[in-house]
């Protein structure tokens, strides 16, 4: 349960890779986001790029890219997956839990990243901003998800919970049956 921005895509020529990483790195400074370069040290790596850390509880957003210029997911990098997977090219920032401001900013980033360097980008956003730009609609998607959460929260915490399992299929039936409950 959340609230996630998905993309993918390509740099429209390989050569922008490193001037996109610095502005990025720019854009990340000036607004107070941590950021890490990646592989920066090494002489032709297989992965390069930068990993953007927005202020608040937002995961990352990562623009790693490979050598043919696509973009990867953290993971490959994780595990140092050269040979892309089916899976390789899905990215992903979950803002759930942080503003909606930081949102709507990430999918400002991320429309000016497909206007100037990845025309192919494709983007996903469960929020519905980046289809709709209606800030009311993702306020309300955001709102919807928090209060089932805290439900969720409410019930598996309740005197009532079971706390005891015979195994992992048990207790994952479980909380199903408690979520579906919800509705």
């Amino acid at each position: 349960m959340g609230l996630t921005i998905h993309y993918r895509g390509g740099i429209d020529r390989t050569e922008h890779i490193h001037p996109l990483v610095d502005e990025l790195e720019d854009i990340a400074e000036s607004m107070g986001w941590m950021s890490q370069r990646i592989n920066e040290d090494e002489h032709e790596p297989d992965f390069y790029g930068i990993i953007v850390n927005p202020k608040g509880d937002c995961e990352p957003l990562c623009f790693i890219f490979d050598r043919h210029g696509r973009l990867r997911n953290l993971a490959d990098l994780i595990t140092n997956q050269i040979e892309p997977t089916e899976y390789s090219e899905y990215c992903s920032t979950k803002t759930q839990f942080t503003s909606v401001e930081t949102h709507i900013w990430i999918v400002g980033l991320l429309r000016y990243l497909k206007k100037h360097y990845l025309s192919d980008l494709i983007v996903s956003d469960e929020g519905e901003f980046w289809e709709t730009e209606n800030r009311e609609t993702l306020i309300e998607k955001k709102d919807f998800l928090q209060n089932k959460i805290k439900l969720l929260k409410g019930a598996l915490e309740s005197p009532e919970a079971e706390t005891e399992f015979k195994s992992i299929d048990d207790m994952i039936a479980y909380i199903e049956r408690i979520a579906r409950g919800l509705d």
